[in-house]
């Protein structure tokens, strides 16, 4: 459930605001389309103890156009969920980095700013937590 609320949620978040930013509705969509699959995801996850959509619509749409087998679903998906994470981090890239974030409306800041924060913790968890799982597991 961390991992959606610190990369899934951001993510969305990072999306939205740019589309917003540079009125591009396709983009403002893709990231509807992925918090909805996130708040799905998280209520699946914690009701039923499992996800019940890939991650996000680039995801599922890399696992549609390729079809892969069983074995190969999860590699697919790992490609799918590549693209959103490099996606996201071009639109933080291009919004600090052309220095549109002091155009932004405060309000719309305000979510960027803690997508920002969930997000760096979100990642420093996540190699944190992947260590000792390393350290635990025998060898």
């Amino acid at each position: 459930m961390i991992e959606l609320v610190t990369i899934g949620l951001p993510f969305c978040a990072f999306k939205i605001v740019t589309g917003l930013y540079l009125n591009q509705y396709w983009l403002i969509g893709l990231g509807a389309i992925d918090l909805i699959i996130n708040v799905i995801n998280f209520l699946s996850l914690g009701i039923l103890k499992r996800r019940m959509l890939d991650a996000c619509l680039l995801s599922y749409l890399v696992r549609l156009i390729k079809k892969p087998s069983i074995d190969s679903k999860s590699k697919w998906q790992d490609l799918g969920n590549s693209l959103d994470v490099l996606l996201s981090f071009t639109l933080v890239a291009f919004m600090i980095g052309g220095g549109a974030i002091k155009s932004i409306p405060e309000d719309q800041l305000a979510v960027w700013n803690l997508s920002v924060v969930l997000n760096v913790f979100g990642a420093g968890y996540s190699r944190l937590s992947g260590s000792i799982k390393n350290l635990i597991q025998p060898p």
